[in-house]
């Protein structure tokens, strides 16, 4: 454990000094990052979420599962475009191509206010992944018959659209959750819910899911003007709609389970030294209430020390007092909200 924490201590100690080497990691890092959330998103996306090769392989009736925000937009005017000229998209084979231009497309407006409203870094980072996203949802039907035709016929003949919703729901989750973790998005409305509750100081998964409610109940609608609402294949569209929420409830909890920007912790020291929370203050960026005590056992003098810090820092900060005092009692306590003055580092 020392060792561990030795080399940690070396490796900070040469970045600092070295800018310029700690710049292009930091950069490359969050280039990686935006790739593979584009990457995690399609593959979901192809194999779980609207499999084109179910219609002629199972009989399944190729139900989709619609995603939301833009992506669930994009479906959504596919499927009204579809409604008016019978299905002269799907029909012709051009979906994933005319969804990964809509989704790309849709974005933009969305990236525009990212950039005036939030941050440059954090709509570059907006961008990357989008695109990726776009990139890899075209690129991947070159793979449909060698990886997700065999992986999306099992599932959906295995586990149905149950378990379609479920591992599509981890994938969109796990795509937005990373892409959170950089201090970028995944895009559309999560660009929204982030800008929600960065001024609300909350978790962003509940703000999505309010929003792609609406997208969801909408494309339903209009799946069953397309098929008929007297027809047999109505009832299924809506039962695939509920599994769409299910789907959404699963990218929640994983947003707000990985992303960790607006989670915080109560810690709670009982020391000895009056010295510790001139030395906390000075180390965070957060207040400290200190409260004089005594112990009931040894009936001597002890200082409570009081502070809310992000999840993030926590680790850190109870290092720091064990290394201040390793005789110190500490408790830390995860918080739903907090209300009043607290600070997070401003997304760049």
């Amino acid at each position: 454990m020392r060792k561990k924490k030795t080399l940690r201590k070396k490796v900070d100690a040469y970045f600092y000094d070295h800018a310029v080497q700690k710049s292009i990691l930091t950069n490359g890092f969050a280039v990686f990052v935006c790739a593979l959330s584009g990457l995690i998103f399609a593959f979901g996306f192809r194999a779980f979420l609207a499999p084109a090769c179910l219609p002629q392989l199972t009989a399944s009736d190729g139900m989709k599962l619609v995603s939301g925000g833009v992506s669930g937009i994009s479906q959504l005017i596919i499927a009204i475009a579809d409604l008016i000229s019978h299905r002269a998209i799907e029909g012709n084979g051009i979906y994933d191509v005319v969804y990964s231009c809509l989704y790309f497309g849709l974005n933009i407006p969305i990236i525009i206010l990212a950039f005036r409203g939030i941050g440059k870094r954090y709509t570059l980072l907006t961008l990357m992944t989008v695109g990726f996203s776009s990139l890899f949802s075209t690129l991947l039907r070159y793979v449909d018959d060698s990886l997700f035709t065999p992986i999306a016929v099992f599932v959906d003949q295995n586990g149905g659209l149950v378990t379609r919703a479920l591992l599509a729901g981890v994938c969109t989750g796990i795509s937005s959750a990373i892409a959170f973790r950089i201090d970028g998005s995944a895009g559309g409305i999560d660009v929204v819910a982030h800008y929600i509750a960065l001024k609300k100081s909350q978790l962003v998964g509940k703000y999505s899911l309010a929003i792609n409610f609406v997208t969801v109940s909408v494309y339903t609608i209009v799946t069953i003007s397309s098929v008929g609402w007297g027809t047999g294949k109505a009832g299924h569209v809506f039962v695939a709609s509920l599994f769409s929420v299910l789907y959404l409830f699963v990218c929640m909890m994983i947003i707000d389970m990985i992303n960790s920007r607006n989670r915080k912790v109560k810690i709670e020291v009982i020391t000895e030294r009056a010295d510790l929370g001139k030395i906390l203050i000075g180390s965070i960026p957060h207040g400290v209430t200190l409260t004089q005590g005594k112990g009931v056992f040894s009936d001597r003098e002890k200082y409570v020390l009081t502070t809310i810090v992000s999840i993030r820092e926590a680790k850190a900060t109870a290092e720091l007092i064990r290394e201040i005092d390793p005789h110190a009692f500490v408790t830390v306590t995860d918080l739903r909200q907090v209300y009043g003055r607290f600070f997070l580092p401003p997304i760049r």
